[in-house]
Parts: C-alpha cells; structure tokens; sequence
C-alpha cells in the first residue's frame, strides 16, 4: 500500500479512459442484498467483477463510491475516515429500502469500513460479513512516519508497474496517494483496533499467499479479538492471489466459494 515515496509528476490523469467507469453501481435481485465496498484510493470497479457475478446468482447488489474517490486525487485530503464510513453507511440504508437481508463486503479499507459497519447496525438485517485482505495491519513502515512526510511530501507516486497492473484489469484507481489521506486511513485502523469490537455474523475472511500490502498475521489476531466465542469465521487463503482479490487468479474460486457462504443467507 505504501511501497515508496516520490514526488508528485504532474496533473495529469493516467487512467482517464478508465474514470467513467469509477461510479456506483445498481443491479436489481433477489430480497437479499450484498452491499460491495472498495478500498483507499481506488473505485467501484474493483468490486464490480464480483458484483456481475452476484447479480447473476440472483443477488440484489449495490457498489458504492466512497467519499472523495474516483475524481482526482486532489480531492481525497478534503474527507475524513468518517466521511468514507458515511458514504457505506448511505449504501447500507438504501439498500435496505429493497432487502431484507444485507451482506456486507469489502475489500482492503473497505473491509475494515464493513466490519465497523456491522458492529453499528448488527441488528438490522445484517446476516452476514465478508472481509477480502482486511488490513488490520499494514506491512510498511512508512506508515509510522506519515505525519512527519505530510509536512514535506503531500503526494505519493504508485509506480509504472502500478499503473500497468491497473490498465490492464480495467481498474481506476488514483495513481497518488495523499499522505493526509493515509493518515485517515491509520486513523480508522487505529479506531477499529481499539474499539471493543465483537461481531457476531458468520464472516468470510479471504486473503492472498501473496499480498505484501497486509499483515496475514494479524488477520489471525484479529480473528481472535473482534469476533465472538461463538462466531463462525472462515478463513481463505487463496496460494496464487495478491492484494486485490476481485481481479487475482484465483477470483473465480473465490467467487464461488462466496456464492456458497451466501446461500445459507436466504
């Protein structure tokens, strides 16, 4: 997530022939909703190959654009952590206007958003949690020093290969990361690994042999500290995946594997 400081190189947007895809997205289904949440700096369409495929499992699914993403990288200081939340939390209501019954799935950050989702609304409706390479820790060490970068690097370059990775999976993503903006993202993991947090769904936790953005030990921690005694939790290691599960190799099995972990919902 944080592999390296560079200076910004210009204004201009690598991946603009992919921003009209970068919006929510809608598809009408069954009385059982999935409600799909992306991750820092990125947008709905890394969620979206897992969104069609739900839908045509017969799933109500609704993809959301988390606040001051998928419009330019300028934008994303201006939120807060709690503005992201407050856009799932939009998603998650209106949802529920056509569901009965809601599932929430994130990936990276956006997993982290989910899991505090269900520990506000657990009673309405929520059945069930899906966690894809939650980030209860991350493995840079830049992190720490985030504060200090901010006064003098406002902006982070990801990298040509970074930028092929994404063109070549139809993702948009901001192609800089805000040090501000990283800085709310500590501060959401700060606030989840602190709060007494018990979730009490069936969760689904999925994550890459291969992610080096994520701590996979700490998935194994955070297993024993945020979910009740009781809780069933799946764990799933995919051998061939790295951090953006929804577009690694092995995303077919892993759709598949969430197909089987919903039925049980309706």
């Amino acid at each position: 997530m944080l592999d390296g400081v560079d200076m910004m190189k210009n204004d201009y947007d690598e991946l603009e022939s992919l921003k009209h895809l970068a919006k929510p997205f809608y598809f009408k289904g069954s009385e059982v909703g999935v409600l799909l949440v992306h991750g820092f700096t990125a947008s709905p369409t890394e969620m979206l190959p897992l969104g069609e495929f739900l839908h045509e499992k017969g799933y109500c699914v609704h993809g959301v654009l988390l606040a001051g993403h998928g419009s330019n990288y300028r934008e994303l200081p201006k939120y807060t952590w709690h503005q992201w939340y407050q856009s799932v939390e939009e998603g998650f209501f209106f949802l529920k206007e056509s569901c009965k019954i809601i599932i929430p799935i994130g990936i990276s950050m956006g997993a982290l958003l989910c899991l505090y989702l269900v520990q506000q609304h657990s009673e309405e409706g929520i059945h069930k949690l899906i966690l894809l390479a939650p980030p209860f820790r991350l493995k840079s060490r830049l992190v720490r020093l985030m504060p200090l970068l901010n006064l003098i690097i406002k902006f982070s370059y990801k990298g040509e290969d970074t930028l092929k990775y994404f063109k070549d999976h139809n993702l948009y993503s901001y192609m800089y990361r805000p040090t501000a903006s990283v800085i709310q993202l500590t501060r959401l993991l700060k606030h989840i690994n602190q709060q007494s947090i018990r979730i009490t769904k069936p969760t689904l936790i999925a994550y890459g042999a291969l992610d080096d953005m994520i701590s996979i030990s700490a998935i194994n921690g955070a297993k024993e500290q945020k979910f009740a005694d009781a809780t069933t939790v799946e764990l799933l290691k995919l051998p061939n995946s790295g951090h953006i599960l929804t577009v690694e190799p092995d995303s077919e099995e892993m759709f598949s594997i969430i197909n089987k972990f919903l039925k049980n919902s309706e």
